[in-house]
């Protein structure tokens, strides 16, 4: 692997900076070795390899991936991502190294060898050197799938300013794999995202337009029906992945795309019945949104915050309920082969709706998984039904907030004090700590003006010494919310207010006792 790396940088430029990290590029089984590996087997450079996985967000991609949907609408595989899009690398992938797609898409080693075959065969056609880094441009290019050219100078782009940058980035199972920094013509590295911008406008301000063929993959206009669903889905790749399959694999299409940054874009106009939910009559009824991430690990707080404006929009537009009978998950789709294609919605759980053959379409798919809908419907001003939940309080994943569901009603709860939410074994409320509410502070007043004086106690009951407080006082509890835990309420104290009742109590005796001794 050095000896490559040293190739790369005598001709690509001086290297800046940060030495590459060969700890652990000798010892089988880590990732490091493996991208040393298929470097020194296609000759293609090891640190562009690395680049293209850090872009495509692939280091983490476990190594082995057992349970998958064989028909995902983004089967992507491995580091690199590989994928069904314009060249469509997972098909030639499997083909350059004798096994399937799906094989590939389990195993991920075996897919970055894959991807590297491939990326050197793209090399080879369009003259590339394995010294030469800036040789790798139209090769890059071709790889990230995209059909226009702009999106695929804009991902070359990304793939040099990160061999620019260099770094130490987490990978599997707690690695780290370092890219040293070189120095590269600026034209390769130059951010144009601010151009892809102005290739159309998008209906949802802000969206990134992705130019997307109709043809095998949508319908034009919606056969007279009217929109009253939004579709929850989830890629399982990452966003030029998804991006790219979603730009180019027949078969399917989607409206909307947000990724874990929050960036949102769209493919074909609202107007269009997009092939999103394996189900036309929903098709025709619906907008499908794609969310960048995977149905076993948790969404970002981006993902969730720019798909609730983007839904919030499309709600208001369409007048859409904001109700989870009519803001959906794919796997609340009815399954045409199974029941009536225009059946309700599965509105079980989310693991009932999964567990069998009747709903997630078509294909019966389980998307969008780990979604927490209690948090996203109350981000949106709705409800999410009491089957997404339990009856005993769980927290959030970013333990901001509790949800649980109680008297027929999803509860959640903003867990904003010390400790936010605690998570509880299995079978226990998981606690909910709430921060005190501010105490008030007196008005300001003008220092000119007289202050009216507060009214007067009620008076007290005196027997010599003796003073008896009226019962009310000594049973008016302080402030209810005055700090709190949601499955814990302690006992309050009132003995300290009921003190300073009594001490206020008798230095009123002992005024008016005062008044009446003679002079």
């Amino acid at each position: 692997m050095a000896t490559i790396v040293a190739a790369c940088s005598s001709n690509a430029g001086n290297v800046a900076g940060a030495s590459v990290d060969t700890s652990d590029s000798t010892t089988s089984g880590t990732l490091a070795f493996s991208f040393a590996q298929a470097a020194q087997h296609t000759n293609v450079p090891r640190d562009l390899l690395v680049a293209i996985a850090r872009v495509e967000d692939g280091l983490e991609i476990p190594a082995q991936r057992l349970e998958l949907e064989e028909d995902s609408a983004i089967p992507a595989a491995g580091p690199l991502m590989i994928r069904h899009g314009k060249l469509d690398t997972l098909a030639r992938g499997a083909a350059l190294i004798g096994k399937s797609e799906l094989e590939l898409r389990k195993d991920a080693d075996l897919a970055l060898h894959a991807g590297a075959l491939v990326l050197a065969e793209l090399g080879a056609k369009t003259g590339a050197r394995a010294g030469d880094l800036a040789s790798w441009k139209s090769a890059v290019e071709e790889m990230s799938g995209y059909a226009d050219d702009d999106h695929r100078e804009e991902y070359a782009h990304r793939v040099f300013a990160t061999l620019a940058r260099g770094g130490t980035f987490d990978a599997r199972d707690g690695q780290r794999i370092t890219l040293p920094r070189y120095d590269l013509p600026p034209g390769l590295t130059l951010d144009i995202e601010a151009r892809l911008h102005t290739l159309a406008t998008s209906q949802f301000p802000g969206a990134q337009w992705i130019p997307t063929s109709c043809s095998g993959k949508c319908t034009s206009g919606r056969g007279g029906a009217k929109v009253e669903y939004i579709v929850i889905h989830d890629t399982e790749g990452g966003w030029d992945a998804s991006v790219s399959t979603l730009q180019n694999d027949p078969g399917k299409s989607v409206q909307y795309i947000v990724g874990t940054d929050g960036k949102v874009a769209q493919f074909v106009t609202e107007e269009t019945t997009a092939w999103h939910a394996g189900n036309f009559h929903f098709n025709q009824r619906s907008v499908g949104i794609e969310h960048v991430g995977y149905s076993t690990k948790p969404y970002t707080e981006a993902n969730y915050a720019a798909s609730a404006k983007l839904v919030d929009y499309l709600a208001k537009k369409y007048n859409v309920p904001r109700d989870r009978a009519h803001i959906i998950g794919h796997d609340q789709i009815p399954n045409g082969n199974k029941i009536a294609q225009s059946a309700a919605p599965c509105s079980d759980s989310p693991k009932g709706c999964t567990s069998g053959v009747n709903y997630g379409g078509a294909g019966n798919h389980s998307d969008p998984g780990v979604w927490e809908w209690p948090t996203f419907m109350a981000r949106i001003g709705g409800a999410s039904k009491c089957n997404d939940v339990t009856s005993l309080w769980n927290c959030s994943n970013d333990k901001g907030k509790a949800f649980r569901c109680a008297g027929g009603t999803v509860v959640v709860e903003t867990c904003n004090g010390t400790g936010a939410c605690e998570a509880k074994p299995n079978g226990q409320d998981d606690l909910c700590h709430t921060a005190p509410k501010p105490t008030s502070t007196p008005p300001v007043t003008d220092p000119g003006v007289a202050t009216p004086a507060p009214a007067a106690p009620p008076p007290a009951e005196t027997t010599g010494a003796t003073v008896t407080v009226p019962e009310a006082d000594l049973d008016t509890p302080p402030d209810e919310d005055a700090g709190c835990s949601i499955t814990h309420h302690p006992g309050r104290d009132t003995s300290g207010l009921g003190l300073g009742v009594i001490l206020f109590a008798a230095a009123l005796v002992l005024a008016r006792a005062r008044a009446r001794a003679p002079s």
